[in-house]
This record gives C-alpha cells, sequence and structure tokens, in this order.
C-alpha cells in the first residue's frame, strides 16, 4: 500500500499539478451556482458524539471490530495511502459544495478528510457517521482539537440512517470506504434518501478493472472488514438501481477515482 502510494500515487498526482490536469465532470446541482446549501443543522448542540443504544444495532458491527482497536492510530497508518487520493478527489468533490453547503461523510474513520471538507463549508457543515463508536469518538476529538464547531458525528450503519436525515444533505461523499460495505445497494438506497434533490453521492474508491483485480487478493487479506471493489460500470449499476438518473466516473490518480451520481 504504501510502496504504491510512493512509486505511483505521488509521482502521478506531481505530473498532474505540473501539467494543470483537473479532474472533467460533466455533472452540476441546482443552486450551488448561487451559493444556497442546506446550511447548519446538525451541529447545533452536539457538544459529543451520538452512539447508538444496543437496542439500535444494526448487527454489522462484528465487521467493526478491528477499526475500533486500531481508532486512534488508523489515520497515521492510511493516511501515506489516503492523502494523495483524497487531495486528488477533492478537486471534483468541493465544486458541489458552496460555503454554506451541508455535507455527509460516510464511513468518516478517525475524521481526516472530513475536517479537510469541514473548511470548506464555514457556513455549513459536516456530519461523520460510522459504525465503529470508537472511530466516531477518535474523530469528534480530533475535529475538536482542530477547532472545528460545524461538525457533528452520530454512529450509525449506513444501510440504515437516521430517519431526520431524510432529504437533508446537499453532498454525500466516502473515501476509500465503500470497499467495506456490507450491503452496498441497501447503502445506495439510504444516500439517496438523505440527498435533497439535486444532492449528489462522490464515492472516492478503486474503481478500474484493472487495479481492482491486481489489488483485490491483497486487500482481502490485509485489510480489515473489506468486501470487495466496484468497477466504474458497477458503480453506474449500482447508483441507477437507487434512483439516481445522473452518473459518471471521474479518473483522479492511476486506479483510482471518483464515482459521482446526482438525484434529479
Amino acid at each position: 500500500m504504501w510502496a504504491y502510494a510512493a512509486s505511483v500515487l505521488y509521482p502521478a498526482q506531481a505530473l498532474r499539478h505540473a501539467l494543470g490536469l483537473s479532474a472533467a465532470i460533466d455533472i452540476q446541482p441546482p443552486g450551488i451556482e448561487s451559493g444556497h446549501g442546506l446550511g447548519v443543522r446538525f451541529s447545533r448542540g452536539k457538544p459529543s458524539p451520538v452512539l447508538l443504544a444496543p437496542a439500535d444495532e444494526s448487527g454489522h458491527e462484528h465487521l467493526v471490530g478491528e477499526f475500533d482497536r486500531m481508532a486512534e492510530v488508523y489515520a497515521e497508518f492510511v493516511r501515506p495511502f489516503s492523502r494523495p487520493i483524497f487531495g486528488e478527489a477533492l478537486t471534483v468533490i468541493e465544486r458541489f459544495l458552496p460555503p454554506d453547503g451541508r455535507a455527509l461523510d460516510l464511513g468518516c474513520g478517525p475524521g481526516t478528510e472530513l475536517r479537510q471538507v469541514a473548511q470548506l463549508v464555514p457556513h455549513g457543515e459536516v456530519v461523520g457517521v460510522d459504525l465503529a463508536a470508537g472511530m466516531v469518538e477518535a474523530a469528534d476529538r480530533a475535529a475538536r482539537a482542530a477547532g472545528l464547531n460545524n461538525v457533528a458525528f452520530i454512529q450509525a450503519d449506513i444501510g440504515d440512517l437516521p430517519g431526520n436525515f431524510t432529504g437533508a444533505f446537499d453532498l454525500a461523499y466516502s473515501c476509500l470506504a465503500h470497499h467495506h460495505y456490507p450491503e452496498p445497494a441497501k447503502a445506495t438506497v439510504e444516500v439517496f434518501r438523505c440527498l435533497r434533490p439535486g444532492g449528489v453521492y462522490c464515492v472516492v474508491d478503486a474503481g478500474p478493472a484493472w487495479y481492482t483485480a491486481l489489488s483485490a487478493p491483497l486487500a482481502k487479506a490485509a485489510d480489515p472488514g473489506w468486501i470487495g471493489f466496484r468497477t466504474p460500470a458497477e458503480f453506474e449499476q449500482l447508483f441507477r438501481e437507487a434512483g439516481f438518473e445522473r452518473v459518471t466516473w471521474c479518473d483522479v490518480l492511476p486506479g483510482f477515482g471518483v464515482a459521482v451520481a446526482q438525484r434529479t
């Protein structure tokens, strides 16, 4: 993982910047041009993360035990690999977020990416959800230490998001988390429900068939909770079956990209 980042991802990122390249995308949700996002809602009165009660557990908790144990060190472990990928993907995501936008981070982990997105929405907010209680608590501590108050953290299964999320977000995104979803079709339907009309869903993950075929055996052996990668065509099918009508794939670095879907 780190070797691939050092030998391929960082050099490719440097070349993109040197050549002034950026991902081309033809999806533009209504309302973003005029800068009208949904603003602040969930981060008001949320001084601590909201955790699931035992009666509300989804049955997938066994999949996140390793993430709970690694919560305090996970960010440092994955950052050398995730930093260039999300750095490039953010150039796509930020196009859909006005300063008062409201974003949903799905599988937020320790909140490394969430803190970057929160800085893009000074008059909006970012809500992070993760099934691992340890990750939610670690993300909250890191965000508070960074002085961020436009954030909220909620322990939830991505396939069973809170009822008050319906139509509540301008944008939902995940970074290198989709391949951990045990029920991706159910999760995608839930994300569709949580987006306002015109809202956008961005999935940052591996995609091209050559990369997923080569890396799947290693991911299965080394990545706790890994379920499976999807190709761009498979993302498109998944999104359309959930109700999204506008779908595209943006390559950002070798092997990785952003699957983008818009609710119309």
